[in-house]
């Protein structure tokens, strides 16, 4: 049990410190063909970035969007063969970025939220492994469980969200499946790393309860045998 209680007290320290450090890297992979277009890390969301703000300042996406004379973000982009009421061709606005719908901003917000939950759970998680607690493993599977409930739901809807869906129409006029987007491998490793938390501190109690339960036993026979006695 000595064991038990010195992993206890380090395993939290390394988990929730990665699970922080995974928040700065990729949790969404932008890609066209074989060639990353953007990366969206999991403190962009919690930071409330705009994804499609980003894309607009790829290098990448600016040649696209020049070679096909539109603005593969707006669909009511200005017409490269606009002309005046004098009948002269008017120029192109460079990168027109119009304003975010309400519906937009609601969801870049709605995202901001559900990421900063795991952020702030593994920040806790940390903090309390610090603290002295009675029954810490139940604060440490709480927080874990909220983290990774959360990031669960997270990777379900992500690709679902009208974010991304208006970042996928860029294919269209392109090919079909050119764009294409995946959730980065430090996002599933934050999430794993959620689950192993909660996995060691359920199995650590089930262990505990056997073992208290097991004392209890040889008490009670040692008992009875120094009665007969």
């Amino acid at each position: 049990m000595k064991t038990l209680k010195i992993i206890s007290d380090l395993l939290p320290i390394p988990s929730y410190t990665v699970i922080l450090i995974c928040f700065f890297f990729p949790f969404i992979t932008i890609k066209c063909g074989t060639t990353e277009l953007v990366s969206v890390t999991g403190f962009d969301y919690v930071a409330g970035t705009d994804m499609k703000e980003k894309m607009k300042d790829n290098e990448m996406v600016k040649g696209m969007q020049k070679k096909m004379g539109k603005d593969l973000f707006n669909s009511e982009s200005e017409n490269t063969d606009a002309v005046d009421e004098n009948g002269n061709p008017t120029p192109a606005k460079e990168n027109v970025h119009p304003e975010d719908t309400q519906e937009e901003k609601k969801n870049r917000i709605t995202m901001m939220i559900m990421m900063g939950i795991p952020f702030l759970m593994a920040i806790g998680g940390l903090i309390i492994t610090f603290l002295k607690l009675r029954s810490k493993f139940i604060f440490h599977i709480i927080v874990s469980s909220i983290g990774f409930l959360v990031m669960l739901s997270f990777g379900i809807i992500i690709k679902s969200s009208d974010e991304l869906n208006a970042v996928t129409s860029m294919a269209d006029g392109m090919g079909a499946g050119m764009i294409s987007i995946g959730l980065g491998s430090a996002y599933y490793f934050a999430t794993i790393l959620f689950l192993l938390i909660i996995m060691y501190f359920g199995i650590e109690k089930y262990l505990k309860n056997i073992y208290k339960k097991e004392q209890e036993t040889r008490e009670e026979l040692l008992e009875d045998f120094l009665t007969k006695e």
